[in-house]
């Protein structure tokens, strides 16, 4: 018989996560290890690993090659139900592990997903024995959240999956290699960004070094509130006012937008930086006629207004009050990817969608729809999935105690993840834990101007490629705190593209800074 969830979470807990061994890992200074195994060690691996906690392994040897070295890949099942594959380098293993996060509502085994977001492709090819999962479910894509009729899955992909793959991928290595992994990494943006400061929050003794980017820290206020909110005020009678047809009309908004809001930081220079620039929907020119609307791109229609207003704004219930933030200014180029290519079917709907049928209430309603959201009530509903799902406890003080370093990142124009709820938990952990002195210590927050959500579309304003994993390392393994990260354009969209910029760590205080700290940008 197959064991319970809770009986294999607390046995791994007692392996994983004792305070002696835990700590002499931290503190090992054993040396590289330059792995240099048998032929067939690979596909001998499933009979070594024996039974109890993983099943359905299977094991080959990966030549290499892109730039890729040669990795035995590791494919199964981490019990209950977490699927998963681990690449292990056959050669020149640098003695070090790093776990991968997920992104939407996971299902899905990643494993070469773009950038340092939420596959484990740079971390192999750097020497890592890497692991990455579906946080314990199958689902058809990452906005599918039927899979969640099941609370015990809903438990896994809330947190509960993190320690089981970090056991599992320790044993792994430690059967192949002959060692545990000297040092411990985690990385993940969006929902994996999520879960990266759950492992802070709640598994503060698993990882060194861990990285957050976009994390939707909030999910219910995220799914729930701002997923309703822009679904709701995007309707009118017959179709959503701001659909497929309003992608000829961004350009012009984007503008307008920059216009306002570019300069607010004391230079023109292509990046809006501060944070909830208000953006005057009204100062923005309007469409003459219905026809002019049909036809012109460079007005706006009066519901057109209506509805960019509100989406700024944010949501907020019957009386005028806030309940989340709004869209950022300098995302109107993002719009298209999450939910402007057919409207109904965008992944910015389907996430709303699937969230609140699945995960928002303790009641499960397939035939809910987010257009039914309640702003006065709902939110209170939602209190228990919060307690579970969230990732907002600014306590992380014995993560802070056990050494670890945590770099969180956000895109300023992140349309998907919107950058404030970032910025309000690092104004929280200030007040909990002393303030930027002793914060900026183990934790610091780098806002990107211009960037949009992790690594999904490269970014039209600004530079995206930059590289946040060379930063935890050195910060971990040398001292050297980052103070800047430094990005490079991949790809150059007409004039607002910039070559080069260097982020700098996000510093509040009593004189709380509203925006982004950045040197540049290079044109």
């Amino acid at each position: 018989m197959r064991a319970t969830l809770s009986s294999l979470f607390v046995g791994t807990l007692l392996l994983v996560c004792s305070p002696s061994r835990a700590q002499a890992e931290q503190r090992s200074d054993s040396p590289v290890m330059q792995a240099e195994l048998p032929e067939g060690d690979c596909q001998s691996l499933p009979s070594r690993l024996g039974a109890g906690y993983v099943e359905k392994i299977e094991a080959s040897t990966v030549e290499a090659g892109e730039g890729s070295p040669a990795y035995c890949r590791v494919t199964g099942v981490v019990l209950p139900s977490i699927g998963f594959e681990m690449r292990l380098p056959i050669r020149g293993w640098n003695g070090k592990f790093y776990q991968a996060g997920c992104g939407g509502f996971c299902g899905q085994v990643l494993p070469d997903a773009n950038g340092y977001s939420n596959g484990i492709g740079v971390a192999v090819r750097r020497g890592y024995a890497a692991i990455v999962t579906d946080s314990g479910h199958t689902g058809s894509s990452p906005g599918d959240a039927t899979w969640a009729v099941d609370q015990e899955a809903v438990e896994l992909f809330a947190h509960r999956w993190v320690p089981l793959a970090y056991s599992a991928g320790h044993t792994i290595a430690k059967k192949f290699y002959g060692d545990a992994p000297r040092l411990s990494y985690f990385s993940g943006c969006s929902n994996g960004g999520r879960v990266a400061l759950i492992a802070a929050q709640r598994y503060p003794r698993l990882f060194n070094g861990i990285i957050s980017g976009c994390p939707v820290l909030d999910l219910t206020g995220s799914g729930g509130i701002f997923g309703a909110w822009k679904l709701q005020t995007n309707r009118d009678s017959t179709a959503p006012v701001l659909g497929s047809a309003f992608n000829r009309k961004l350009s012009f908004l984007a503008e307008q937008v920059r216009m306002q809001c570019d300069a607010r930081d004391g230079r023109s220079d292509g990046l809006i930086s501060q944070l909830g620039c208000p953006v005057d929907v009204a100062a923005i020119p309007g469409c003459a006629s219905a026809a002019d609307g049909d036809t012109s791109s460079q007005c706006l229609t009066a519901e057109e207004k209506r509805v960019v207003a509100q989406w700024f704004g944010g949501p907020a219930d019957s009386s005028g009050r806030q309940l989340f933030g709004g869209m950022p200014p300098g995302s109107e180029f993002y719009w298209t990817i999450w939910y402007l290519q057919d409207p109904s079917q965008a992944i910015g709907t389907q996430l709303a969608e699937g969230f609140t049928r699945y995960l928002a209430f303790s009641e499960k309603d397939p035939s809910y729809s987010a257009a039914s959201f309640d702003f006065d009530a709902d939110p209170a509903r939602m209190t228990a999935s919060a307690s579970l799902l969230n990732a907002t406890d600014p306590d992380i003080s014995e993560f802070r105690d056990n050494g670890g370093k945590l770099l969180l990142w956000h895109g300023m124009a992140d349309a998907l993840v919107v950058p404030s709820q970032s910025v309000d938990y690092y104004q929280w952990v200030l007040e909990r834990m002393g303030g930027p002195q002793q914060v900026q210590s183990f934790f610091r927050l780098f806002l990107a101007p211009g960037l949009g959500h992790c690594w999904e579309a490269p970014s039209p304003t600004a530079p995206e490629d930059f590289d946040p994993l060379t930063a935890i390392e050195e910060w971990v393994e040398q001292g050297q705190a980052p103070d800047v990260l430094v990005a490079r354009s991949s790809a150059r969209q007409g004039d607002l593209a910039v070559s080069e910029i260097h982020y700098r760590p996000y510093r509040a205080g009593p004189n709380v800074l509203d925006g982004a700290q950045f040197d540049g940008p290079d044109q």
